[in-house]
């Protein structure tokens, strides 16, 4: 299976760039939506966009939810705070995000490579997930989209890093030093949401079985990460 992954886009339309047929799936990484380099009418067309090339390839396209459109999608719930959230954006915003929430999702995985916004820390796996696995799930990625659609709220733990007053980051927080730091041992993951100046970047120094690449590259090169599994 041939995997191209769209780092943290925030209105860019890079992504246009890629061949479609070229790959088995895309995967978007999140963050559609608030920029500073982009109008906010750019923005949202771009992510009307993005909801159309879902619609045409269901199983092809990944979208996966980001920090920035769960702000919208939870109504500007304090909790779910991102900088850059625009109040007046919300009416529109929501509306999109709820009318095609079942086009997004918080993780996808195959194998034991995981795709998720800002990536698993074992230590905060050990504390909050291993207990909610269930037989049925399959896979880790079942586990963890099961876990969204019941709003489970370590998911959404902001960790001391990114300013917040848990001791780890979920899923859609977590910062880059912690998962170089406490990897989830036994997977690849994916993931974007901490910004990476110099291209897309590959951990080295884990075992066989363990790495983290960081897509979130986009303010600074048009790099998108690819992988044959």
């Amino acid at each position: 299976m041939k995997i191209i992954t769209i780092g943290d886009l925030h209105g860019s339309p890079v992504w246009k760039n890629i061949r479609t047929e070229n790959w088995d799936r895309m995967v978007f990484i999140g963050d559609y939506v608030d920029s500073s380099d982009y109008s906010a009418k750019e923005v949202k067309r771009n992510l009307e966009e993005i909801i159309v090339l879902k619609k045409s390839f269901l199983e092809k396209i990944i979208l996966l939810w980001g920090n920035h459109d769960l702000a919208y999608f939870y109504g500007g719930h304090e909790r779910h705070h991102a900088s850059g959230f625009r109040k007046k954006l919300l009416p529109g915003y929501f509306s999109l995000f709820t009318e095609n929430r079942k086009l997004f999702q918080a993780a996808f995985g195959v194998e034991n490579y995981l795709w998720t916004h800002a990536g698993v820390v074992q230590k905060w796996f050990n504390d909050y997930i291993i207990d909610q696995i269930q037989p049925s799930d399959g896979y880790l990625a079942s586990t963890l989209n099961r876990l969204f659609e019941a709003y489970y709220l370590p998911l959404f733990h902001v960790g001391k890093l990114r300013g917040g007053l848990n001791e780890d980051g979920g899923i859609f927080w977590s910062h880059k030093y912690e998962t170089e730091d406490d990897p989830l041992v036994g997977y690849h993951q994916v993931v974007g949401h901490t910004k990476i100046r110099s291209g897309v970047l590959v951990s080295n120094h884990y075992e066989q079985d363990t790495s983290v690449t960081w897509v979130d590259c986009l303010d600074s090169s048009a790099e998108f990460y690819k992988v044959e599994i």
